[in-house]
Protein backbone atom coordinates (compact mmCIF):
# COMPACT_ATOMS: atom_id res chain seq x y z
CA UNK A 1 0.00 0.00 0.00
CA UNK A 2 1.77 3.44 -0.67
CA UNK A 3 0.05 6.83 -0.07
CA UNK A 4 0.11 9.43 -3.12
CA UNK A 5 -0.13 12.80 -2.69
CA UNK A 6 0.74 14.96 -6.19
CA UNK A 7 0.36 18.40 -7.50
CA UNK A 8 -1.01 18.72 -11.06
CA UNK A 9 -1.15 21.58 -13.60
CA UNK A 10 -2.22 19.37 -16.82
CA UNK A 11 -3.43 16.03 -17.42
CA UNK A 12 -1.56 13.38 -16.63
CA UNK A 13 -1.27 9.90 -15.12
CA UNK A 14 -1.58 9.81 -11.13
CA UNK A 15 -1.23 5.68 -10.48
CA UNK A 16 -1.12 2.76 -12.34
CA UNK A 17 -3.30 -0.49 -10.61
CA UNK A 18 -5.90 -0.21 -8.02
CA UNK A 19 -6.60 1.88 -5.18
CA UNK A 20 -9.12 4.46 -3.63
CA UNK A 21 -9.37 8.51 -4.02
CA UNK A 22 -9.10 9.49 -0.67
CA UNK A 23 -9.53 13.45 -1.51
CA UNK A 24 -9.07 16.17 -4.21
CA UNK A 25 -8.70 20.05 -4.31
CA UNK A 26 -9.22 21.73 -7.76
CA UNK A 27 -8.86 25.16 -8.74
CA UNK A 28 -9.09 27.36 -12.02
CA UNK A 29 -8.22 30.55 -12.86
CA UNK A 30 -11.09 30.54 -15.77
CA UNK A 31 -14.33 32.82 -15.34
CA UNK A 32 -15.86 30.51 -17.23
CA UNK A 33 -16.74 26.95 -15.51
CA UNK A 34 -14.32 24.13 -16.90
CA UNK A 35 -14.39 20.60 -16.22
CA UNK A 36 -11.98 17.84 -14.31
CA UNK A 37 -12.24 14.44 -14.51
CA UNK A 38 -10.62 11.86 -12.96
CA UNK A 39 -10.78 8.24 -15.00
CA UNK A 40 -10.46 4.42 -13.61
CA UNK A 41 -7.58 4.47 -16.36
CA UNK A 42 -4.23 5.23 -17.07
CA UNK A 43 -5.13 7.17 -19.62
CA UNK A 44 -7.84 10.30 -20.38
CA UNK A 45 -10.77 7.81 -21.09
CA UNK A 46 -13.11 5.20 -19.80
CA UNK A 47 -14.51 4.84 -16.69
CA UNK A 48 -15.28 8.31 -14.85
CA UNK A 49 -14.19 7.53 -11.13
CA UNK A 50 -15.46 11.78 -10.48
CA UNK A 51 -16.14 14.76 -12.62
CA UNK A 52 -16.51 18.26 -11.38
CA UNK A 53 -16.93 21.59 -13.33
CA UNK A 54 -15.93 24.71 -11.01
CA UNK A 55 -15.25 28.53 -12.25
CA UNK A 56 -12.88 30.97 -10.34
CA UNK A 57 -15.25 31.43 -7.23
CA UNK A 58 -13.19 29.25 -4.74
CA UNK A 59 -11.40 25.96 -4.99
CA UNK A 60 -13.72 22.79 -4.89
CA UNK A 61 -12.46 20.69 -1.50
CA UNK A 62 -13.52 17.09 -1.12
CA UNK A 63 -12.09 14.72 1.34
CA UNK A 64 -14.21 11.62 1.23
CA UNK A 65 -14.57 9.18 4.24
CA UNK A 66 -13.44 5.66 4.07
CA UNK A 67 -17.05 4.51 2.84
CA UNK A 68 -17.75 7.09 0.36
CA UNK A 69 -14.10 7.04 -1.08
CA UNK A 70 -14.27 6.30 -4.60
CA UNK A 71 -12.04 2.82 -6.04
CA UNK A 72 -10.30 2.84 -9.35
CA UNK A 73 -8.95 -1.00 -10.64
CA UNK A 74 -6.86 -0.13 -13.72
CA UNK A 75 -5.34 3.51 -12.60
CA UNK A 76 -6.18 7.20 -11.75
CA UNK A 77 -5.70 9.63 -14.48
CA UNK A 78 -6.56 13.12 -14.09
CA UNK A 79 -7.97 15.59 -17.21
CA UNK A 80 -7.23 19.34 -16.47
CA UNK A 81 -8.72 21.97 -18.90
CA UNK A 82 -6.40 24.60 -19.28
CA UNK A 83 -5.32 26.88 -15.96
CA UNK A 84 -6.58 24.42 -13.65
CA UNK A 85 -4.70 23.41 -11.13
CA UNK A 86 -4.96 19.97 -8.68
CA UNK A 87 -3.89 18.88 -5.62
CA UNK A 88 -4.77 14.50 -5.25
CA UNK A 89 -4.35 12.67 -2.06
CA UNK A 90 -5.17 8.67 -2.90
CA UNK A 91 -4.04 5.35 -2.07
CA UNK A 92 -2.49 2.94 -4.21
CA UNK A 93 -2.44 -1.27 -3.50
Amino acid sequence: MADIQGVYSASGLINTGPGVLTAVIISTTSATGVTATLYNNTAGSGTKVLEVMITNQAPLVVFFSDRFAPRFTTGLYIALAAGMTATVWAIGY
